[in-house]
C-alpha cells in the first residue's frame, strides 16, 4: 500500500508543479517523503518545486539529498549546477 500510496503522491505533486502550484506540489511531495525518506526521485521533484517558486537554498538542499542517495542521478546534479550558479548569480547583485 505505502508504494501505491507514494506513486498517488507523486502524480499529484508532479501535476500542481505542471500547473505552478509550487507549494501544493511541496506539500504532496514532502508528505511522500515522510512515508519513504530514502526515495532520491522524491528528492529531485521537491527540489524542483522549489526551484520554480524561487526557493533556492532549499532546493539545493534537496538536489544534495537527491544525489546523495542515488550518486549517478545525472538530471539532479544538472539542476545543482543550475540551482549553484543562480544563487552565485543572486549574490553578485
Amino acid at each position: 500500500m505505502q508504494s501505491g500510496e507514494i506513486e498517488v503522491l507523486m502524480e499529484i505533486g508532479q501535476s500542481y508543479l505542471l500547473n505552478k502550484e509550487y507549494d501544493k506540489a511541496i506539500a504532496k511531495f514532502t508528505e511522500a517523503l515522510k512515508i519513504n525518506p530514502h526515495d532520491p526521485e522524491l528528492y529531485y521533484y521537491l527540489g524542483l518545486a522549489y526551484e520554480q517558486s524561487g526557493r533556492l537554498e532549499q532546493a539545493k538542499m534537496m538536489y544534495l539529498k537527491a544525489v546523495e542517495l542515488d550518486r549517478g542521478f545525472s538530471n539532479a546534479e544538472i539542476r545543482l549546477s543550475e540551482v549553484n550558479n543562480k544563487i552565485s548569480q543572486e549574490k553578485k547583485m
